[in-house]
């Protein structure tokens, strides 16, 4: 990109942020970083009662907050940091003082708290207020949220990472970057302390930090209000501020290799070796080790906060591999990890909230891959991390207005690289079996090496006001996202061989195996790497209206805008995307009890762009294709664009043409639930969610002429020998959803449960981006059927049991059905060949232990096996019986209880020759794992 158009950008942005420091600017975060506390004051008679003036304290509070009733007795609290043992407190002329302790508050919901008042008596105290208060039924939102503090999370067996949390939340899928509700992972957004760090290309965590040094986790996964802009879920977490108390909290994770089960099957064995399961062979070594510290407590009490916490993890692995013709080895895989991070608050007056956070985090692994379709040369290392700076500055105008802005900046560099560091070996890829020295690195990369540079600059102010019975936000969300890219191949060339054994074009006993060879060539037309920048500039604008209609129904309405501008290398403008997005939603409490709430949603929200698709507007890298000739035993001297026969050319300055009419991709969700209170603190709930993704990101083939059969390239519609796809958003790439969700949530006696069973059905042409959809024009009619992560049925729990004396139990178990397969088969120059609709495939024939591809009455449906796996924990607190104060609590963790190592992923690529694992398992669950945790708090 431009320097001057970099330089100007920065100052304008670096001006931005430091005006937020400077000036006495109030405003709402892209994000929610509070929970609120809503009721109704009502007079001796139950009518509404206006004018009270309500007081809200809690340790959470640095000062307390004050509000009155309006003229139909409501009043809310707006900004009140998660936390419990929150207290509310009346005490006006005529009545009885009353007083409501123990209140809970969650990131993002309302509690529901009424106050009656009493009519005061000579030498009456003050009245606790009766009936209880469920902080998991949200009588003022239509959002599907799941809210899990950070107690729950502690009590929960799942490793400490934040990135995990989400996939204990209903309709959301497994992994650590999961798709939802049948969005692609990608759609996915991350916000930490109210700011979008969503990493700039593929919509994962920006960073890691402390798992302990977050407050609450809070998942939305449909309804979303205005102020959000998201196709997939939002994991929004509030960290921890301090208090006017000091407080520490020091963990040490041990789990040594003793204290995990060796695996009797490679989770990654390369299905060619066979015989691989209940074997003799040496078995896999883990171990890892974790010291987290935090800490935080008054700077200047009332005013000043600080909370501080970090952490360093060391894992080692050792998986056993046997690769074809080579000796049976442990390849060790080494993981280590630094993070840091630093929040401060200060509240000058009680109508002014600064917040300032700062996170550090390192990130290596070596030998990453680590599993027998990969070689010991070919293995990659990254070298990865980076930081993000916060900022959130609160203000209180009067009791009716409230304007906040939320800030920062995210930097994250990632180097994906050969292990060796060798950048000038040729490398080998055995298409049937292993990668050879030293290979792909990642799925879509046609590069062995990639360095990336990524940034986001964030400016989001929002101007909360309340009129009468609305309450009304409207805000502007400022992004500005760049990255930097390095690709390249080893030795800028790659041989593709076939038949389980290298290609050495100087020795004919290996002519067998040759197939092709690329060559890939720099942007300069010289054989080198590619290096390139993109840049994309966001705009969002919302206005939403939250209406108490009546004390039964709240109507939730807005209108959001949001626009991106994609540029390509040297600051060239590639496109503008635009998005309208309508939202309305609405609650209703069906007996005005606050017990059962339906609930109905309308929205849209629209991609308008980031890094990854403004890359796509710059050139690949030139490939250069020679097929080789079987008669002469020889690859033929292409050169690029050349027209020589067997070459082919792809990529390259010419390679791409971006349209800049592409309709920026959307999707629209129609939701419906009933929601009901079980339990004082409990809520079971089913929901039904239907959403329609459109006019999805594809690359589109238009100068290669394919014959019927999509086999062979006939021609070329420009007369070069070369492949050109249009990058488009076309109204044939789509995706949907229909599910189903049941789901409970809550605390009943000494249970915490959060449980959930989803049934859902997933189709559509794309199954991700850029992902070959329309590639090859004849394969177009396959495309449609189940996506890629289409799961049936989902059932999941998280449940936690706690006794009086200190001990409690945490279960977590999920039963998952198998994921679409579809049958394919390799055909050169034009990737995967299919010949059924995607999900399925062809019987093989038992006697010629082939598929029969012109009988259509043998395609059938393909699925991978399905899942079941348990996590426990037991966790006691040792220092009870001693007296202490503090918490010394021992915590044992095993994840995959049962030992489960069955098979989790199939083999779908059919090979005419050479050795065939059409059908075989490729991976496994990894076997037991458990964890002590040492754990020393106040």
């Amino acid at each position: 990109m431009n320097n001057s158009v970099l330089s100007l950008g920065g100052r304008a942005l670096l001006l931005a942020l430091l005006a937020l420091v400077v000036l006495p600017l109030p405003a709402l975060a892209a994000g929610e970083n509070y929970g609120r506390v809503s009721g109704y004051v009502y007079d001796s008679e139950n009518k509404p009662y206006p004018g009270v003036l309500v007081k809200l304290t809690g340790p959470s509070l640095q000062q307390p907050q004050f509000t009155k009733s309006s003229k139909d007795g409501r009043f809310e609290f707006s900004l009140v940091p998660p936390g419990d043992k929150y207290t509310l407190d009346i005490n006006t002329e005529g009545f009885a003082p009353l007083k409501k302790t123990g209140v809970i508050v969650l990131l993002g919901k309302s509690t529901p708290v009424d106050m009656k008042l009493a009519l005061l008596d000579a030498g009456e105290e003050t009245i606790d207020v009766a009936g209880h208060i469920n902080p998991y039924i949200s009588p003022d939102s239509a959002q599907t949220i799941q809210v899990l503090t950070a107690e729950k999370a502690s009590a929960t067996p799942v490793f400490n990472q934040v990135q995990a949390i989400p996939q204990l939340a209903v309709g959301v899928g497994p992994g650590n970057a999961p798709s939802s509700r049948g969005g692609l992972s990608r759609y996915g957004r991350s916000y930490v302390d109210g700011m979008d760090t969503t990493d700039v290309t593929d919509g994962s965590i920006s960073a890691p930090f402390n798992f302990y040094a977050v407050e609450n986790f809070e998942v939305i996964t449909g309804g979303m209000d205005a102020q959000y802009n998201s196709m997939g879920m939002i994991e929004n977490v509030v960290t921890k501020s301090g208090s006017n108390d000091y407080t520490y909290d020091a963990t040490l994770v041990l789990s040594p290799s003793w204290g995990n089960v060796k695996a009797l099957s490679a989770s990654n064995q390369s299905t060619a070796v066979g015989n691989f399961t209940q074997n003799d062979s040496p078995q896999s070594v883990t171990t890892f080790y974790s010291p987290l510290v935090a800490f935080g407590g008054p700077i200047i009490k009332d005013r000043l906060w600080f909370y501080a916490s970090g952490q360093w993890n060391q894992s080692h692995q050792e998986t056993p591999l046997q690769l074809p013709g080579a000796d049976l080895e442990n390849r060790p895989k080494d993981t280590r990890t630094r993070l840091a991070r630093l929040k401060l608050t200060y509240q000058p007056t009680s109508q002014d909230r600064l917040s300032v956070a700062f996170n550090y985090d390192d990130n290596r692994i070596d030998n990453n891959t680590s599993n027998a379709f990969t070689s010991l040369d070919a293995e990659s290392n990254i070298d990865r991390g980076g930081f993000f700076f916060i900022t959130n500055y609160d203000r209180t105008i009067s009791d009716n207005m409230l304007f906040q802005i939320s800030a920062g900046t995210t930097y994250k560099h990632a180097d994906f690289t050969p292990q060796s560091g060798d950048l000038d070996a040729v490398s080998h890829n055995d298409g049937s079996i292993t990668r050879f020295s030293p290979g792909a690195l990642g799925s879509g990369r046609t590069s062995n090496y990639a360095i990336e540079v990524k940034r986001r600059f964030q400016f989001d102010p929002m101007l909360t006001f309340k009129l009468d019975q609305h309450q009304l936000k409207a805000g502007v969300q400022l992004g500005y996202l760049k990255g930097a890219q390095r690709q390249g191949v080893s030795g800028n060339e790659r041989y593709q061989d076939t038949g389980g054994g290298v290609c050495d074009p100087t020795d004919s006993t290996t002519f067998i195996y040759c197939n092709r060879r690329i060559d890939y060539y720099g942007d300069n037309g010289e054989p080198g790497s590619l290096s390139t920048n993109a840049a994309v500039q966001t705009t969002g604008l919302f206005l939403q209206d939250r209406f108490t209609a009546t004390r039964n129904l709240t109507v939730t309405a807005g209108l959001r805008f949001d626009a991106g501008r994609l540029y390509s290398d040297q600051g060239q403008f590639i496109t503008s995307l635009k998005g309208f997005g309508p939202r309305v939603g609405a609650t209703y409490d069906l007996f005005g009890d606050r017990t059962t709430m339906l609930t109905a949603f309308y929205g849209r929200s629209t991609d308008v762009g980031d890094v990854f698709i403004a890359q796509h507007g710059n050139s690949d890298l030139t490939q250069v294709t020679s097929t080789f000739n079987k008669t002469t035993n020889t690859f033929p001297d292409c050169t690029p664009f050349g027209t020589e026969p067997g070459c082919s050319t792809a990529g390259g300055p010419a390679g791409r043409v971006f349209d800049r009419k592409a309709t920026a991709p959307h999707q629209d969700e129609i939701s419906f639930g009933l929601h009901r209170e079980v339990s004082e603190k409990a809520v079971v709930g089913v929901d039904f969610t239907y959403r329609k993704y459109s006019n999805m990101w594809v690359d589109e083939e238009i100068n290669q002429l394919w014959d019927p059969s999509g086999t062979r390239i006939l021609g070329y519609v420009n007369g070069d020998p070369r492949s050109i796809v249009k990058v488009s958003t076309p109204d044939d790439a789509w995706r949907d959803y229909k599910g189903m969700d049941l789901w409970t949530q809550g605390k009943v006696g000494s249970w915490d449960l959060l449980a959930s069973y989803t049934l859902a059905f997933a189709n559509g042409t794309v199954g991700n981006y850029f992902d070959g959809y329309g590639f090859n024009p004849r394969m177009k009619y396959f495309q449609e059927g189940p996506n890629p992560d289409d799961i049936r049925h989902t059932i999941k729990g998280s449940i936690a049991y706690t006794t009086d004396f200190g001990l409690d139990f945490g279960f977590r178990a999920r039963y998952l059905t198998g994921t679409p397969l579809w049958m394919n088969i390799n055909n050169a120059p034009g990737g995967s060949l299919y010949r059924s609709p995607r999900g399925t495939g062809y019987a093989v024939n038992s006697a010629t232990g082939r598929p029969d591809f012109n009988d259509p009455s043998t395609v059938s449906e393909l699925r991978n096996p399905d899942q079941f796996l348990i996590d426990a924990q037991v966790r006691y607190d040792a220092g009870r019986p001693f007296g202490l104060k503090q918490k010394f609590e021992l915590t044992l963790l095993v994840v995959n209880l049962l030992n489960n190592t069955d098979i989790t992923g199939m083999n779908d690529r059919y090979a005419p020759t050479g050795t065939n694992t059409y059908g075989l398992g490729s991976f496994r669950n990894r076997p037991l794992q458990a964890e002590l945790l040492l754990r020393f708090r106040n």
